[in-house]
């Protein structure tokens, strides 16, 4: 059995991603990292260079020292979120290090966990994302999964039932 682990949340917004990454590391054991800056960056109407250079330089980066260290971690957010939101608002991006990050993933087995809904008119979001932009982002995600060379899975939570999520979850990851 592979001690390692590296699973990776992801998805639009208003999903649960960070209550369901929290829950499997608790159950597991596992750190979460989740980039605590993310939002000090987000900008829905800059053309912002923070996560373009954290995908060419910080998450390499971060891959690297996982995979030297053989260490296991649960990602809130990670690459896919760059494959996505740079198309959902017209941004540039890097996708040759898109691929470096992606190929670094799947070298560590990384395992990605998707979160949707079926619906997103409901979902608010303090920092401008409506819903129109998450019906995209969710687009994105499916094709994303085609792109990647990870294991993706698609984990619908309109019933919000984190031990159905949990239960689905550790049977993917395992």
């Amino acid at each position: 059995m592979k001690t390692q682990r590296v699973i990776i949340f992801d998805g639009p917004d208003g999903c649960g991603k960070t209550n369901i990454a929290n829950a499997l590391s608790k159950l597991t054991g596992i750190p979460v990292f989740k980039n605590e800056f993310e939002w000090d960056y987000f900008d829905i109407e800059s053309k912002n260079e923070y996560f373009i250079n954290a995908i060419r330089y910080q998450h390499p980066y971060l891959l690297s020292y996982i995979k030297q260290s053989s260490s296991s971690v649960i990602f809130d957010r990670a690459h896919p979120s760059e494959y996505v939101y740079p198309k959902v608002f017209s941004r540039k991006t890097d996708l040759s290090a898109l691929r470096l990050c992606d190929d670094m993933s799947a070298e560590l087995e990384a395992k990605i966990v998707i979160p949707y809904r079926s619906s997103y008119e409901n979902v608010k979001d303090e920092y401008g994302v409506m819903p129109e932009h998450l019906r995209q982002a969710d687009n994105y995600y499916r094709e994303f999964a085609e792109w990647t060379r990870c294991e993706t899975l698609f984990l619908n939570v309109d019933d919000e039932n984190l031990e159905r999520e949990l239960r689905e979850i550790m049977e993917f990851v395992n």
